[in-house]
């Protein structure tokens, strides 16, 4: 019994020790009825203090089973704390040339982390903020549940 409970315990800890990441930000914002418009701007604000450490930077994907393209087009803006702009585009790739989701699977749902940028040091301390708007040439994408932004600072290996 005492062993059972012990073995429990050493398992349960290495699992929760296992993560690969620090979580710095992590926020997923739902799409109103699952359309996003190219005249939606989804907003994301955080405020970093680490100019020091390595950060990666993640755009968090939810789509159901319906989303009908292979792909999405996001336009990014960064506003940093002095008030300049940080602009790009990005693909996402959510499917393979065989038509197989790429992402995470979970009955409809899927769900898809996407490295935005890996691997940067934040220049300033203050408060980010995050935008991004679908650049697809439809207006509206349907079944397009949520974004999300994931900010983490990867553990160091020792």
């Amino acid at each position: 019994m005492k062993l059972n409970f012990l073995t429990a315990i050493i398992s349960f800890s290495l699992l929760v020790n296992c993560n690969h990441e620090n979580i710095v930000f992590n926020e997923y914002i739902d799409i109103s009825n699952s359309q996003l418009s190219s005249l939606d701007t989804v907003v994301f604000q955080t405020n970093i203090l680490d100019t020091s450490n390595i950060h990666d930077i993640f755009l968090q994907l939810r789509t159901s089973t319906d989303y009908k393209w292979s792909n999405m087009f996001i336009f990014s803006e960064i506003d940093f704390p002095n008030s300049k702009t940080r602009t790009d585009t990005f693909e996402i790739v959510l499917m393979d040339k065989k038509g197989h989701w790429k992402g995470n699977k979970s009955g409809i749902i899927i769900n898809y982390n996407y490295f935005l940028y890996k691997n940067i040091k934040f220049p300033i301390k203050g408060n980010y903020k995050f935008r991004f708007v679908q650049a697809m040439r439809d207006t509206v994408l349907e079944e397009v549940k949520s974004l999300g932004l994931k900010i983490t600072k990867p553990i160091k290996k020792l």
